[in-house]
């Protein structure tokens, strides 16, 4: 790949968005001065309904905060609600953490049994969704198979080459760690227009070189650069890019704050990717 081109201003300077990362795991106390504090925009993570009921009146201008049953908590897979699930992300354009997990103590069949009832309400309500597939990538791909949905972006992904390929078959993006960039053979198997930037923080940035902090996704920005012959601000410009199609793509640029509609409206990121 020849490199990634960069939209620039009239001055001839490029215009470069703040940093964004698609997946990071924080406290539903944090402060809205640490929020601003982040210097990026960031999609947070809830783990069960109950925590994302927490946070479900906030009005951060850069965090998003999604609608999560996490696999790996038995209290979160046992109090899930389909009805309260479908209450709960009709004010908010991001669900997630949602998923499967082969090495949870929690029953798989319990596991199966709250996708498919999420997977049943996003298939008719379209959402961004950040999809939990550890240890159980052929079990995903079947629930994806079973019950369509737009919008999924795989989070950390590790399954084979096989089962990568068939994720794209089904329209799925990919979103990409600082744990995971440097190690994955699978990233060359993944068009640059399904690339999503995330920490995982505090779990995926783990080896991150100096501060840890959700938002912080210059690591990837940089290792991916150089696996697509881009800069890092190309690559910026890619993932926001990216973003701005599968939103507009879902029609949920309404459901975004005001400061996330101002980068996603931007036509300079038109056609990217």
């Amino acid at each position: 790949m020849n490199g990634i081109g960069a939209r620039t201003r009239r001055d001839g300077q490029a215009k470069v968005p703040p940093p964004l990362d698609v997946h990071a795991h924080i406290e539903a106390e944090i402060s809205s001065e640490a929020v601003r504090g982040l210097g990026a925009f960031v999609f947070a993570m809830t783990r069960s309904l109950d925590e994302y009921a927490l946070v479900s009146r906030r009005r951060d201008t850069r965090m998003v905060w999604g609608v999560g049953t996490h696999p790996g908590r038995q209290d979160s897979v046992a109090s899930f609600d389909e009805d309260r699930f479908a209450e709960a992300i009709e004010g908010t354009p991001l669900v997630g953490e949602i998923g499967l997990d082969g090495g949870s103590a929690v029953p798989m069949a319990d596991q199966v049994r709250t996708l498919r009832s999420a997977l049943s309400v996003l298939h008719r309500t379209p959402r961004l969704i950040s999809l939990h597939s550890a240890d159980a990538h052929l079990q995903v791909i079947r629930e994806l198979h079973r019950t369509p949905v737009e919008g999924v972006v795989l989070h950390w992904w590790t399954g084979s080459a096989d089962l990568t390929d068939e994720a794209l078959r089904l329209g799925c993006a990919f979103s990409v760690p600082p744990a995971m960039v440097s190690k994955s053979p699978i990233l060359d198997r993944i068009p640059s227009d399904r690339l999503f930037f995330e920490t995982d923080h505090p779990y995926g940035d783990r080896g991150t070189v100096g501060r840890r902090k959700p938002g912080r996704t210059t690591g990837v920005e940089e290792r991916l650069g150089e696996r697509l012959n881009s800069t890092t601000i190309e690559m910026r410009h890619l993932h926001w890019a990216n973003l701005r199609r599968l939103v507009l793509t879902l029609g949920l640029l309404d459901l975004f704050p005001e400061g996330w509609r101002g980068v996603l409206g931007d036509d300079s990121l038109r056609g990217r990717g």
